[in-house]
């Protein structure tokens, strides 16, 4: 029980504390202003200011965090969320296309609304998971906020707001990796729950959902949030369907189904079992490039082809137990000795979407979680 008293759980009040500044995650009753021609500005009256406050007994830091897939009821390195403000009910959204206030980065403030093709991705700092096999998030653990452009973070500034409402606030914007988008979620301890009038969490059993042979499946990678993904066009280079790693919205192109290369007694998938994955909309299996035909410089490309071409994949999960929705796991290539993995590169053929391929060096990158079970 005290080991769960550490996790951060779906539905908890917490705080998101900066590291760098020590300042809070804060929400405010102030719209945003938006730069006009000289010295004018316009009021934005939909969204409102997100700010670094250092108070921590400030009612407006007080947030949950919402999943946008229910597989566990913890909050886990790589899961896409939501942050809803507790005191406003309102959601962190971010705006590529519009310069924040002070620091010229990507501007993030809060709206009723949430935005769903532009999800937060809970960052683990580091390869720590290789060691310590834990992907839950617990108390003061550090971590980045991700957005779906994979080089953004959430971040917070040494310099405070211009604007006069929020003038003694620090600035909230989305930025390259730095120490500013450094964070760790902070659990409210006995004396804030009283102060804030805050009911502790009771939810101790883990609600694992488990993959079985022929489940329709999506997987997701555990750094990028990015979905496998394949469709009917083909890689210029070899004419072979391509598979890719996939930003937002999910859609049937991200649907694959698993099946246990051997038939076993148990339907179960365990951990070491070989598998294949077959692409839910073409038909086809995930197969790798032995050769690499295709001549990728970060590694053998992976695409989709006939079931007479089909390979098998070694399953082998973060903690060495059975698969089920949320926990990391590899998928190995025995005859390469190699490991499926987001690439670096764009794909071949599309420009929004990364290069799946098969490297030697386990990486985060290397991980990978299956998302939902699609009935």
């Amino acid at each position: 029980m005290q080991q769960f008293d550490k996790d951060i759980l779906v539905s908890e009040v917490v705080q998101i504390r900066n590291t760098k500044t020590g300042s809070y995650l804060a929400a405010t009753g102030f719209n945003t202003q938006e730069k006009g021609f000289l010295f004018s500005s316009t009021t934005n009256i939909n969204n409102y200011y997100v700010v670094g406050s250092d108070d921590p007994y400030n009612h407006y830091t007080l947030w949950t965090i919402v999943k946008v897939f229910d597989d566990t009821n913890r909050i886990n390195y790589g899961d896409i969320v939501f942050l809803k403000n507790l005191s406003t009910k309102l959601y962190l959204i971010y705006e590529f296309e519009k310069l924040s206030e002070v620091s010229n980065q990507v501007r993030v403030s809060l709206n009723e609304k949430r935005q769903e093709n532009f999800p937060l991705i809970l960052q683990q700092q580091g390869e720590h998971i290789f060691s310590s096999k834990q992907y839950s998030i617990k108390n003061n653990m550090h971590l980045k906020i991700q957005t779906t452009k994979l080089t953004y973070f959430l971040q917070t500034s040494n310099k405070n707001y211009t604007s006069k409402q929020v003038k003694d606030y620090k600035e909230i914007s989305c930025g390259k990796e730095s120490d500013y988008n450094n964070w760790e979620i902070v659990k409210l301890n006995e004396e804030r729950q009283q102060f804030f009038e805050i009911e502790p969490t009771q939810q101790l059993k883990i609600n694992a959902q488990e993959i079985f042979d022929s489940d329709k499946i999506i997987i997701r990678n555990y750094k990028t949030g990015y979905s496998l993904h394949s469709h009917k066009k083909q890689y210029a280079s070899t004419g072979m369907q391509e598979v890719t790693c996939f930003s937002y919205e999910r859609d049937v192109n991200d649907w694959w189904v698993i099946q246990q290369t051997y038939q076993m007694a148990s339907k179960q998938i365990q951990d070491q079992m070989p598998i294949n994955l077959v692409h839910q909309e073409t038909i086809k299996f995930l197969s790798v490039d032995e050769y690499n035909l295709a001549k990728s410089k970060n590694g053998n490309q992976v695409r989709a082809t006939q079931a007479s071409m089909q390979q098998s994949f070694i399953i082998s999960t973060i903690d060495n137990q059975s698969l089920i929705i949320g926990k990391p796991f590899f998928l190995f290539y025995q005859p390469l000795n190699k490991y499926l993995c987001q690439g670096p590169s764009i794909s071949e053929m599309q420009q929004t979407q990364y290069e799946a391929i098969m490297v030697d060096k386990i990486t985060n990158s290397c991980l990978w979680v299956i998302e939902k079970k699609i009935k």
